[in-house]
């Protein structure tokens, strides 16, 4: 499918208004639940929000709350009220919405309120690619807290080819030793570098 064909596609399929749209600006799902963008080389990318990602206990507010930011088109970010277990998994199918040819990092994007006892906890990341090969590694939560910053953590790298085509899986996961508080997740980030 060539890159315009590809865009339209997308715009479509995200309820976008195919004749008013920006792509370079990106473009929010109907659901809020992802957003597609094209960089500044013509690269695809997406992010994909907190309600589209699978929170263990999510649904449950003694554990996690929902939060919705009010300069960010009412996109709602996942609040972790305490936790002994951190689990946030996800996927994405790369067959045609990702740039064939292009590589590709997976970042998980988090934030520490100022009452956060998460401050340089190591968690694991772990990156499925549709190939079948995995990418595990730890990353530490910021240092930082109570800033409007939002911190990167890399799960992986990939190269979009035709080997790389199909559904690839990403994870957060810890276990702590005692009762955790004070996560923000905005969303996972697939984007080419």
């Amino acid at each position: 499918m060539e890159s315009k064909q590809k865009q339209l596609y997308i715009l479509k399929e995200a309820g976008a208004d195919v004749n008013n749209s920006d792509a370079t600006k990106g473009v929010v799902y109907k659901d809020k639940k992802k957003k597609y963008r094209v960089d500044g080389q013509g690269r695809d990318c997406f992010e994909i929000y907190a309600r589209g990602l699978n929170i263990t206990l999510g649904d449950r507010p003694v554990y996690w709350q929902w939060k919705t930011d009010s300069n960010n088109n009412g996109i709602e970010r996942a609040e972790l009220v305490k936790t002994r277990w951190l689990e946030v998994k996800g996927s994405f199918w790369t067959t045609g919405y990702l740039t064939h040819g292009s590589w590709y990092s997976v970042s998980f994007l988090v934030r520490l309120p100022a009452w956060s006892n998460m401050k340089k906890r190591m968690v694991n990341l772990r990156l499925t690619r549709p190939d079948g090969s995995i990418q595990e590694g730890q990353a530490e939560l910021p240092d930082e807290v109570g800033t409007e910053k939002w911190h990167e953590l890399e799960v992986g790298r990939f190269h979009m080819s035709e080997r790389n085509a199909g559904e690839m899986l990403f994870a957060m996961e810890q276990s702590f030793d005692r009762w955790r508080k004070g996560l923000f997740i905005k969303s996972v980030e697939i984007k080419a570098i």
